[in-house]
């Protein structure tokens, strides 16, 4: 069996950062608590832009009370 060690290359540019894939009702949830704000999300490809678009449309367009 072949094993493989991950070992992550941390420097000054990405330190602190992660990149991670969320479903879009965790996204929705996150954004509506306030725990996360759109301005928190950098460097989004195409689709995750358009995940996030959707989901701040839903959160102003839904009833919260």
């Amino acid at each position: 069996m072949m094993t493989t060690r991950f070992e992550p290359v941390v420097n000054a540019d990405n330190k602190g950062k992660s990149q991670v894939e969320l479903s879009s009702n965790v996204l929705a949830n996150l954004l509506n608590s306030g725990l996360l704000h759109c301005g928190d999300c950098k460097s989004l490809n195409s689709s995750a832009k358009a995940v996030l678009w959707h989901a701040l449309l839903e959160s102003v367009t839904t009833n919260h009370d």
